[in-house]
C-alpha cells in the first residue's frame, strides 16, 4: 500500500482507508468549470462529463464536515476521487490538495484516504516587499501567484513605496525599473483567474525617503535634515516621513493612490503608516507638543483612510508595536498588527484594536531578510504566536510578510520556503511543519526542503543566547548578517565566540557537502549562492578574532567579489534590473575594505 505523503499545508483530518486508487491514463475530472484549475499543477487533466470522469466534484453542504465556505471532503478509493465543498472555492482547495496527492503517486498508485479540512484564518495573505531594490519579473510574479493557489492563500500585497510607475513621478521611480500599469494589470487578472485578490498597497506616511531624498519632494517631509534618533540606538535616521500637518502631504498619497486603487481588484488598500520615526521632530512639532502626536497621527491617517474610502476600498494600516494611534482614529481601518520575532506579542494590539470594533488580521514574517540563510526556529516561533494569539483573539487574516531590508539579498528559494510555512500556519494554525513536504510542494525535491531547514539553523546559538559584549541579543537577523555587517575587519566584538563560530563553520562544511542538486539549475545557483555568503561570512568571522593576515584578506576581498558577481545573476534571472546595483553596493564594501 503506498504510504500518504506529507501535504502542506497539513489538512485537519486524514483517515486511511482500505486499498488503493490508481490514477487513469487521462485525469478526467467532472463537475467543475475549467477556469478552477488555473494555477494548479495538474498535468493533462481536464472537464469532462460525470460518466468518463476520474474525479468527480459536487457542492453538497451535506458532505462536508469541517465549517466554513472553504472547507472540504476528498476521498480517494478504487473508484477514483470524489470531491465535496459547499463552494466553488472549497472545490478548488480540494483540487490543490489532490494535485499534491497526484505528485507523490508511486507508479500511478495513490492512498485511499479520507481528508476533511478546513482553513482556521478565512483571509490567507503574502505581502512581499518590491521596494527594497528587487522587483521581480512578471513571470517570477506569476509563478509565485501559482505557488500561492497551491499552498491555498487567497491574498496578495506588493509592498509599495516607490516601486509603481505613476505618472507624473517619473523621477522617483525610473532608476527602480518600477512596474507598470500594464504589469499590474496584467498580475491583477492573473490572480483574479486564480481566486487571489491582489490588494493594493502604498506607504502613506513613513519610510517615504527614497521620495524626500528627490529635492521636489524634500519640501514634504517633517524633517529637512538627518537626525540622531533615540529609538534602537543613538540611531542616524535621515527624512523618511512627510509632514502630516501639511496639506501637499495628503494632495500626493491622493495622487498615488488614485493611479494605484484600479489596478488591484482587492478589496482593500493598505496605506502603510508605520514607523513614523519623524513626527514631531520638525514641522509638525507644534502641533504634537499641543495636541499630542498620537492625535497628529490619527487625524492624518484619517485623512488618508478617506480617500481610500472615496475609492471604494477598505482602508488597512499597519499598527506598530508601540501603537502610534489615539482613539480618534476610525473603526473603519483594518489593523495590521505585526512582528516578527518568535516571542512577539500581538494579543495586546489585538485586544485593543477589537475591543474598538476594528477587524483585525496578524502578519509574522518569514524571517529571511537580513541573513543569507534565514532563521527557521524563528519563523516558526514567529507564526505559531501569530496564529495561536490570533485565534485567541478571533483575527480574520493572517499576512505572511517577506521585507527586504537593506538590498533584498535573500535567494528566492528562502523567500519560497518561508511563504510555503507562512501560508502552513495560516490554513493549519500552530505547529505541524513539514520541511520535506515544503521541499516536495516547491521543488519537487523532498530533500530541499530539509536541507533549507537546517540551513536556517546553522547560527541559532548565536541568534538566540546573548553576546559576551553588552549582553546584546541579535534580532532581525542572523548572527552571519550582523557580523557580515560590522564594517572593519579590525571592529572586533564577541570576541569569546570562537568556539561557537567554528561550530557555525562546520556545519555549513556538513550542509556544502549535501546541497541538493535539484532538477533546475537556477535553483541550485541559488542554493549554492546562499550557502556560500554564509560561509565566506563565517571565514570572516573566525579571520577577525585571530588578526587576519594580508593574505587572509585580500582572500576574502576576491571571495566577495565572486559573490558579487553570482548576486548579479541570480538577481537577473528572475528580476528587473532596477535596484541592483544598490543591492550590490552594500556588498561591494566587503570586497574594497579589506
Amino acid at each position: 500500500m503506498p504510504a500518504v505523503p506529507s501535504l502542506l499545508p497539513r489538512p485537519r483530518r486524514i483517515e486511511v482507508l482500505p486499498g488503493i486508487s490508481r490514477l487513469p491514463a487521462t485525469l478526467g475530472i467532472a463537475g467543475i468549470a475549467p477556469g478552477l484549475l488555473a494555477g494548479l499543477a495538474l498535468p493533462g487533466a481536464r472537464v469532462v462529463a460525470g460518466g468518463d470522469a476520474w474525479c468527480r466534484c459536487a457542492i453538497d453542504a451535506g458532505a462536508v464536515r469541517e465549517p466554513g465556505d472553504e472547507a472540504y471532503r476528498l476521498v480517494l478509493d478504487d473508484r477514483g476521487a470524489q470531491l465535496a465543498a459547499r463552494t466553488a472555492t472549497g472545490l478548488r482547495r480540494g483540487l490543490a490538495t489532490l494535485a499534491q496527492l497526484i505528485r507523490g503517486a508511486v507508479a500511478g498508485a495513490l492512498p485511499a484516504v479520507a481528508i476533511d479540512d478546513a482553513p482556521v484564518f478565512a483571509v490567507r495573505g503574502v505581502m512581499l516587499d518590491i521596494s527594497r531594490d528587487r522587483i521581480p519579473t512578471l513571470a517570477t510574479l506569476r509563478a509565485l501567484v501559482d505557488d500561492l493557489v497551491a499552498l491555498k492563500v487567497n491574498h496578495l500585497q506588493l509592498y509599495c513605496e516607490h516601486a509603481v510607475a505613476y505618472a507624473g513621478h517619473e523621477a522617483v521611480w525610473r532608476a527602480a525599473d518600477a512596474l507598470s500599469g500594464d504589469d499590474l494589470r496584467a498580475l491583477d487578472t492573473w490572480c483574479s483567474d486564480r481566486g487571489v485578490a491582489l490588494t493594493a498597497n502604498q506607504n502613506c506616511l513613513g519610510h517615504m525617503e527614497r521620495w524626500l531624498r528627490v529635492p521636489a519632494y524634500a519640501a514634504l517631509g517633517e524633517v529637512e535634515q538627518p537626525w540622531i534618533s533615540p529609538v534602537h540606538g543613538p540611531r542616524y535616521v535621515e527624512p523618511s516621513t512627510l509632514c502630516p500637518t501639511d496639506p501637499r502631504s495628503l494632495e500626493l498619497v491622493g495622487d498615488l493612490l488614485r493611479q494605484l486603487v484600479p489596478l488591484c481588484s482587492g478589496g482593500d488598500v493598505n496605506i502603510g503608516c508605520d514607523e513614523p520615526w519623524d513626527i514631531g521632530q520638525g514641522r509638525s512639532a507644534a502641533a504634537c507638543a499641543q495636541r499630542g502626536a498620537k492625535a497628529v497621527f490619527s487625524a492624518y491617517v484619517t485623512q488618508v483612510a478617506a480617500l481610500a474610502h472615496g475609492l471604494g476600498k477598505r482602508p488597512q494600516f499597519w499598527c506598530d508595536p508601540q501603537p502610534n494611534e489615539d482613539d480618534a482614529l476610525p473603526r473603519d481601518l483594518v489593523a495590521l498588527v505585526w512582528g516578527y520575532e518568535y516571542d512577539a506579542d500581538f494579543a495586546g494590539r489585538l485586544a485593543a484594536h477589537r475591543a474598538a470594533g476594528r477587524e483585525t488580521w496578524v502578519c509574522p514574517g518569514t524571517s529571511t531578510w537580513l541573513s543569507s540563510t534565514s532563521r527557521t526556529w524563528n519563523r516558526r516561533g514567529n507564526l505559531d504566536a501569530a496564529a495561536t494569539q490570533g485565534t485567541a483573539h478571533g483575527a480574520r487574516g493572517f499576512l505572511v510578510t517577506e521585507w527586504g531590508d537593506r538590498g533584498h539579498r535573500q535567494q528566492w528559494p528562502l523567500t519560497r520556503f518561508g511563504l510555503a510555512e507562512g501560508a502552513h500556519a495560516a490554513w493549519h494554525g500552530a505547529g505541524g511543519y513539514d520541511a520535506a513536504a515544503a521541499g516536495q510542494a516547491l521543488f519537487g525535491d523532498a530533500a530541499i526542503g530539509t536541507w533549507l531547514e537546517r540551513l536556517g539553523q546553522v547560527d541559532e546559538g548565536l541568534c538566540r543566547g546573548s553576546d559576551p559584549v553588552g549582553g546584546w541579543r541579535r534580532r532581525n537577523r542572523t548572527a552571519l548578517w550582523h557580523e557580515l555587517d560590522e564594517t572593519h575587519l579590525h571592529e572586533i566584538t564577541g570576541v569569546d565566540e570562537t568556539s561557537a563560530w567554528q561550530a557555525v563553520r562546520e556545519r555549513l562544511d556538513t550542509l556544502g557537502a549535501t546541497l541538493p542538486a535539484g532538477a533546475d539549475a537556477l535553483i541550485g545557483d541559488e542554493l549554492h549562492h546562499a550557502h556560500a555568503v554564509a560561509a565566506w561570512t563565517a571565514d570572516r568571522a573566525l579571520w577577525r578574532r585571530s588578526r587576519p593576515t594580508i593574505a587572509q584578506r585580500q582572500e576574502l576581498a576576491a571571495g566577495m567579489a565572486a559573490l558579487i558577481g553570482e548576486h548579479r545573476q541570480t538577481w537577473l534571472a528572475r528580476c528587473r534590473y532596477g535596484g541592483l546595483e544598490d543591492s550590490c553596493a552594500w556588498y561591494r564594501r566587503h570586497a574594497e575594505r579589506w
